[in-house]
C-alpha cells in the first residue's frame, strides 16, 4: 500500500501515542502537515506530496491517508504500524510530539486560522502543490516559536 512512504511511517509514530487519533482524519492530515511543516521549519527533509486543498474548509488534507483509513481501519492502522517498526528511525520523535500537541490541544478552526497564517501555506494554496525549495520565512519562523512559547 504505502510501504516506504515516509508519512505512514510518522502515521506509525502516532499510532504507538494515541491510536483513536487515526479516526479523526482532519486531524490526521494537520498532524501530518504540521510535522513536515516543523521539520522544514528546523532544516531537515520535508516532503509535502500529496497534500491537496480541502475546498470546502480551505485546509490541507492528505486524501490517500484518508480514505485508505476509511476504507479498511484495521488494514491501514496494521500498516502504519509495521512501517514504523522497520524504519522508526527516520521519524524525528520531537517534531512529531510538537506536531501531535498541536494538533490534538486545539479545535480544528484554530488549526485552520494557524495554518492560514503562514507565508508558506499562502504560497501553497496559490501553487496548490508548493515548491520542494521554498524556505519558510522568518515570520513563519516566529509564528512556530509564538506557538509553542506561549504553551510554557
Amino acid at each position: 500500500m504505502f510501504e516506504s512512504d515516509a508519512k505512514l511511517i510518522v502515521t506509525g509514530w502516532l499510532v504507538q501515542e494515541d491510536v483513536d487519533f487515526l479516526a479523526e482524519t482532519d486531524r490526521l492530515s494537520f498532524f501530518l502537515y504540521l510535522y513536515e511543516l516543523l521539520a522544514k521549519n528546523d532544516g531537515l527533509p520535508s516532503d509535502f506530496s500529496g497534500f491537496t486543498l480541502e475546498p470546502l474548509l480551505n485546509q490541507p488534507q492528505l486524501l490517500k491517508y484518508r480514505d485508505a483509513y476509511r476504507a479498511d481501519p484495521a488494514a491501514f492502522t496494521k500498516a502504519a504500524v509495521a512501517a514504523y517498526q522497520r524504519q522508526p528511525q527516520r521519524v524525528n520523535e520531537s517534531l512529531a510530539t510538537m506536531a501531535y500537541v498541536l494538533v490534538k490541544n486545539n479545535s480544528l478552526e484554530f488549526l485552520q486560522d494557524f495554518v492560514h497564517g503562514f507565508d508558506f501555506w499562502r504560497g501553497w494554496q496559490r501553487n496548490h502543490q508548493p515548491s520542494q525549495t521554498w524556505a519558510l520565512t522568518q515570520h513563519d519562523q516566529e509564528r512556530i516559536a509564538e506557538y509553542f512559547d506561549r504553551q510554557a
